[in-house]
């Protein structure tokens, strides 16, 4: 909080000063080149974050859209199922064997 403090006790001349100072060095090559560098920075940033999003979103619809389709899968299945006689679920395990008789 003391910086703070510091910061708004220098007064409005000496922050029009320092930005004058700033708009100075931004006019000279080497400080076009900082912000030629910070912009492509922040574009670079900015569509990185987007191109994420987008893909997040994209993943989440595409595994939900499979979800509602297993979901419904499973359904079918266990109705399949659970009107099934023996001899239906015998096939639908891959055949039953009968136990030897001795």
């Amino acid at each position: 909080m003391i910086w703070l403090g510091t910061a708004f006790s220098l007064g409005l001349p000496a922050i029009l000063k320092a930005l004058g100072a700033l708009w100075r060095f931004a006019m000279t090559p080497l400080g076009r080149v900082i912000l030629l560098a910070l912009l492509v920075a922040v574009l670079v940033a900015g569509s990185y974050l987007y191109g994420r999003r987008d893909g997040r979103a994209a993943l989440a619809a595409e595994l939900a859209g499979d979800r509602i389709t297993i979901l419904k899968d499973g359904k079918a299945i266990d109705n399949e199922v659970l009107a099934a006689d023996d001899p239906a679920l015998c096939a639908l395990l891959g055949g039953c064997l009968q136990p030897d008789a001795d």
